[in-house]
């Protein structure tokens, strides 16, 4: 299986769709604490971004991924998703180490995210890649583990 990373706009019409994979996913797995959507929409959340990736897997939409700015120094990923037919096949790993890189270049000294623990597959590869857990540090509601990995 072919991996191709692109870069593209944040409201793409497949990272949007992906990006509501992902809600329903979280939402279907308990993965929110019970509480609801947030308000602001998803259109307006992924305008914030700074980098967006939608990976392919044989020409299909198999993930996406996303870079915001959290503070100076410090980014964060966004909405990062492999569709649960490519999850195992190294998508996650390679959007993964393409944000950090994207990052890096950015000149971000560490990288943070908050995720849930019943997203058992998301937490595992991040914790393989070197992030570490942390204080809450953005009291989403919908999350219960915050990791960080520095860059340097």
């Amino acid at each position: 299986m072919e991996i191709e990373l692109r870069g593209v706009r944040p409201g793409d019409s497949d990272v949007m769709r992906l990006a509501e994979g992902l809600r329903d996913e979280v939402e279907s797995r308990g993965a929110h604490n019970g509480e609801p959507r947030p308000t602001m929409s998803l259109a307006e959340a992924v305008q914030r971004d700074c980098d967006t990736l939608l990976a392919y897997a044989d020409s299909e939409p198999a993930g996406t991924g996303a870079l915001r700015e959290l503070e100076p120094g410090i980014a964060e990923i966004k909405r990062m998703y492999v569709v649960p037919a490519y999850r195992g096949t190294g998508v996650g790993g390679r959007l993964l180490d393409e944000l950090e890189r994207r990052a890096r270049g950015r000149g971000f000294r560490a990288i943070r995210l908050d995720t849930h623990d019943r997203l058992v597959e998301a937490v595992g590869m991040y914790r393989r890649a070197g992030y570490r857990e942390i204080p809450d540090y953005n009291s989403n509601p919908r999350s219960n583990v915050w990791l960080e990995k520095p860059l340097a």
